[in-house]
């Protein structure tokens, strides 16, 4: 009698946790969902905004736009990964649910630092990327520069000192599932720019993209 008590016992907690797994795994699904929208509708209204290419004033602050109350400083596209994704100006957990968003630092002065939650629409495949992949990231001039993967790295969920260490042009990261860790990407500048007058890159990208509706 009492084994088949503890047998009951023992179905009813699996069962729990199986819809417990269940229940986190459409939550988690449902935010990227909506991360990838929320997204998609910004980059529309960031693209807008960018003129054609002006090559002044490439030290310092980057410029910033508003779209629907977030501030933005451009965008950043991983061809590898079939991303293309508005920056948004500074950090914060509750911004993030719509947009990656700059860390720290600028693309002018070769620091620049951003970040985004794991949303599969945003950047839970960054640790799928290679050394050689190419990262291209646009101001809202309309400047593209130009940047390629050289180095992976898992860092402690706290770890800021080591996140800001080093003389990386450009890092990405996002945390691992759970968030005890931070998958961190570094990146090198190949020193390359859009042309003068040309049109953004970035525009060129978001015809072709899955990320613009037509």
């Amino acid at each position: 009698m009492h084994k088949n008590h503890a047998g009951y016992t023992y179905i009813l907690i699996g069962s729990a946790l199986i819809f417990i797994a269940v229940f986190l795994l459409k939550h988690n699904l449902d935010e990227s969902s909506k991360a990838g929208i929320a997204s998609d509708e910004m980059l529309e209204g960031v693209i807008e905004q960018m003129p054609g290419v002006v090559l002044d004033n490439l030290s310092g602050e980057m410029p910033v736009v508003d779209v629907d109350g977030h501030s933005f400083v451009g965008t950043l596209e991983i061809p590898s990964l079939e991303l293309l994704l508005p920056v948004q100006s500074s950090w914060s957990q509750e911004d993030a649910k719509y947009a990656v968003c700059r860390y720290e630092g600028s693309m002018y002065d070769d620091d620049l630092i951003i970040a985004g939650h794991n949303y599969t629409e945003h950047f839970g495949n960054l640790s799928s990327l290679t050394s050689g992949d190419m990262v291209i990231v646009t101001d809202m001039n309309g400047l593209s520069k130009y940047y390629e993967v050289t180095n992976m790295e898992t860092l402690g969920a706290y770890d800021v000192e080591k996140m800001e260490a080093g003389d990386w042009d450009l890092t990405l990261f996002t945390c691992t599932l759970g968030g005890a860790n931070r998958v961190t990407i570094r990146c090198e500048s190949v020193g390359k720019y859009s042309e003068t007058g040309a049109v953004p890159d970035v525009l060129d990208a978001a015809k072709k993209s899955k990320h613009i509706r037509k």
